[in-house]
């Protein structure tokens, strides 16, 4: 059985409908701090040419992601997207710490339109479409993932597969694709 891992902005790509704090349209998102730069005010995002919502870092931990995904989930629910049954799509991938699963329909539009500014968007280095470097830094983590025991190999930019069915999946796979996502990367957190 082959298995193919896909990194966070892949998934994250495929539950925004399913994903706002409530909060009313004209207001300013939150600024995300880092550890490199100053954070990305939405005026400054949308001058430079870059989608609407609040920009994560690829050095942000699971949980500071995960609040602003909730974040996003609750101003969708507030606006008129329906939760979903948990039973009903227990196979859907959670966004956030899933405390909320909305329906993936994209219905009410509007409720879309009135939470984009609070729209979690993957890191700028993750994105295909606004890194130039994205492929061959993603050879790299792949390499990386290689160097520290997991075998796998790129079957195109942004994904990998395991060599075989039957590799072994180490304990600390969960670290250690995030170590070689920082180090490819280049946003190493101290």
């Amino acid at each position: 059985m082959n298995r193919i891992r896909q990194t966070s902005f892949v998934a994250a790509a495929l539950v925004l409908l399913s994903a706002c704090s409530s909060g009313s349209a004209d207001q300013q998102p939150p600024e995300v701090a880092t550890l490199e730069s100053a954070p990305v005010t939405a005026a400054a995002s949308r001058a430079a040419g870059t989608p609407k919502g609040v920009q994560l870092r690829l050095d942000m931990t699971d949980d500071e992601k995960a609040r602003f995904w909730d974040a996003y989930g609750d101003c969708l629910f507030s606006h008129g997207v329906k939760e979903r049954s948990k039973d009903k799509d227990a196979m859907a991938p959670a966004v956030g710490t899933g405390k909320r699963l909305l329906d993936p329909s994209g219905e009410p539009k509007a409720a879309y339109a009135a939470c984009a500014s609070q729209k979690p968007l993957e890191p700028v280095e993750t994105d295909p479409d606004r890194n130039p470097n994205f492929a061959a830094q993603w050879q790299d983590n792949v390499r990386c993932l290689r160097d520290h025991g997991l075998m796998v190999h790129v079957t195109k930019p942004g994904e990998w597969t395991y060599d075989s069915s039957d590799t072994p999946v180490p304990d600390n796979q969960q670290q250690l694709e995030r170590q070689c996502m920082l180090e490819a990367f280049g946003a190493k957190k101290d």
